[in-house]
């Protein structure tokens, strides 16, 4: 039974040795450069004005700002407390929504509960209940937000 056993460990190291000697890789990758570390690289230049919406670089390159990209918020509320807003802004963040409190009005004594900014449009729609759900609400409003 020794016999067999030292055979068999004998085939296996046998087979084993010739399938590395087989897939071993001849040539040393160790040192080859796959990068040219030698290219120049273009000298780029940040210039901050007022006036960063929409401005050409000499690249041909378009900056923007937040302020370029519209926003879509809900509102959820218009309540006459502020500690009350700032209770249900809570609600619908701890419901794993973005919202914020603003004042509203003419006289500004109002405050509204908005829910968002989202991206897009779709982003409300799509959560709608649960929004709804959150911020205790069914006839909310959706409008344009820009920062």
């Amino acid at each position: 039974m020794n016999t067999e056993r030292f055979i068999g460990l004998i085939v296996f190291l046998g087979i084993f040795i010739s399938v590395m000697f087989v897939f071993y890789p001849t040539q040393d990758y160790s040192n080859t450069k796959l990068i040219d570390q030698k290219q120049d690289t273009p000298n780029v230049s940040i210039n901050k004005s007022k006036s960063e919406n929409k401005v050409f670089s000499e690249e041909g390159f378009m900056s923007f700002s937040e302020s370029d990209f519209d926003f879509y918020v809900y509102r959820a509320h218009v309540l006459s407390s502020q500690k009350n807003a700032d209770k249900l802004k809570e609600k619908i963040n701890n419901g794993g929504f973005p919202s914020f409190v603003e004042p509203f009005g003419d006289k500004k004594e109002l405050f509204a509960v908005y829910v968002g900014p989202f991206l897009t449009e779709d982003d409300i729609v799509n959560n709608i209940k649960l929004i709804q759900e959150l911020s205790e609400s069914k006839k909310g409003e959706i409008s344009r937000w820009k920062l």
